[in-house]
């Protein structure tokens, strides 16, 4: 192993370091020397277009949840309008499979399929808020039923833009320098807050009584304003990408490729080893990685392609990063495939079963979260009234991002923690339940505390889901 490559390794292990222990111990000092770091070798700037471009990776269909109180008043579909948007959305995840699959199969198509992808979705969820906006009253006749046609319509296109989001703003963000993902993770928790804050803002509303006659009021602005709001911030989100795009300012943040897309990563031999990417290959990128340089986007790939399709059978390279690599003369075109899925894992010092078991639980924990949850919370919540329904679908997704920053700053370190924390996500999920089944006379009804009880704990449920993904998925 060379001296260089031993330096780095005892830079990041910290050896030689003059700092107190007790310091280097503390989780706050940590994390306040990570966010310095995060932002010594990168702009300012940069990270704001990075974090209004993630916004639209959620925003309108966090928008369109958000407007459920108001529009399962008015569709025919009434309290399975849920439903028929959760099913819409599951049939979305199409466009992620269609992405994936180009991706691996015509992989010459990057960097431009990842770009064109992402200012798509951030166009049709553009004109579907608009659309949305004039067209969401709009019925037509099937099977003898009046059906909310044009809002489920446009809900399909929304869903297909979102869902595909989740692999192409990720792919984009792996042309960027790697300190940038953290702002991406930022503005995707705003996607659920915007929207959330507008909401509560607009209202939904009341029930007063005139005598006998009940009256419901208005809120403070329509369902058309409020999808032409999403459609404004969904435009602003659009001009940040481009800016990100074609601003020589930004343009200088871009790496060369990302490694992975050459580089082949076996099994390792080495029980300690894990699987991972390179930051660089060639001497070349080592220095300019060595000095806080990062490579235009217009540069030369041949280096980065030459070393990793030169090398022979059987040859390891050990790195700073400790990644084993080993060269292969197999056909690119056969084995692409092959490849890309491969480099989709990443496993670092578990065994495959413990790596399995965190793969169920968070396939669990997404699984209540986008596709449970709301589904049955019209059925625990709405019974109390419509206020404590309007607070059910805004309030959870506050404290998603805020959940999720928590986490961030204040990792579980121990299973134990995590193992409380599953415990009680569960009993609350067991509750929100219970209410659900018990509808439309679930507990408490009609007496002080019972609306306040549920959006607590569906609040408070979704909060400990969204922690428990984050210690999961960095644990």
């Amino acid at each position: 192993m060379s001296a260089s490559i031993i330096g780095v390794q005892n830079h990041e292990h910290g050896l030689g370091r003059s700092e107190p222990e007790g310091n280097s111990r503390n989780p706050l000092i940590k994390k306040a020397r990570s966010i310095r770091t995060l932002f010594q070798n990168t702009k300012i700037i940069v990270h704001v277009l990075v974090c209004i471009f993630a916004v639209a990776s959620w925003a309108d269909m966090n928008g369109m949840w958000a407007q459920l109180p108001l529009l399962v008043e008015k569709a025919h579909e009434g309290w399975t309008l849920p439903s028929y948007i959760i099913v819409i959305s599951q049939v979305a995840n199409i466009g992620p499979l269609i992405f994936i699959l180009i991706s691996c199969l015509a992989p010459q198509t990057k960097p431009k399929l990842e770009k064109v992808t992402s200012f798509l979705i951030i166009i049709l969820g553009m004109v579907a808020c608009f659309m949305l906006a004039f067209l969401w009253e709009y019925t037509t006749d099937i099977g003898g039923s009046q059906h909310s046609t044009a809002l489920l319509t446009l809900n399909f296109f929304l869903a297909v833009g979102d869902c595909t989001s989740s692999v192409s703003f990720y792919a984009f963000m792996a042309y960027m320098k790697p300190e940038y993902i953290a702002t991406l993770f930022v503005g995707e928790g705003l996607s659920g807050l915007i929207p959330s804050v507008i909401a509560i803002g607009q209202g939904v509303g009341e029930i007063v009584c005139n005598g006998t006659m009940p009256i419901s009021t208005e809120p403070n602005f329509s369902v058309r304003v409020y999808f032409i709001i999403l459609s404004g911030i969904l435009l602003v989100s659009a001009l940040a990408f481009l800016l990100l795009n074609f601003w020589n300012y930004c343009k200088s943040e871009m790496v060369t490729q990302p490694a992975s897309e050459e580089v082949i990563i076996p099994q390792p031999k080495h029980p300690n080893a894990m699987y991972g990417t390179l930051d660089s290959v060639s001497q070349s990128s080592e220095d300019r990685a060595s000095n806080g340089l990062y490579p235009a986007e217009d540069d030369d790939k041949a280096d980065v392609t030459k070393h990793s399709h030169a090398s022979t059978s059987g040859t390891e390279v050990t790195t700073s990063t400790e990644v084993l690599i080993m060269g292969t003369n197999e056909s690119s075109q056969s084995s692409s495939l092959f490849r890309s899925i491969r480099n989709l894992v990443k496993v670092q010092d578990i065994s495959m079963w413990i790596f399995f078991f965190l793969l169920a639980q968070i396939i669990f924990i997404n699984m209540t979260l986008t596709s449970f949850l709301p589904t049955i919370q019209i059925y625990s919540v709405l019974p109390y009234g419509l206020q404590y329904y309007h607070l059910a679908t805004t309030l959870p997704q506050i404290a998603n991002p805020v959940a999720c920053l928590f986490a961030l700053f204040f990792m579980a370190e121990h299973a134990a923690i995590i193992f409380i924390v599953t415990i009680l996500g569960e009993v609350g999920l067991g509750y929100i339940i219970y209410v659900a089944v018990m509808s439309p006379t679930p507990p408490l009804h009609g007496e002080n505390g019972g609306g306040e009880l549920a959006v607590s704990m569906l609040t408070v449920l979704d909060y400990l889901l969204a922690a428990l993904y984050m210690y999961y998925v960095f644990m």
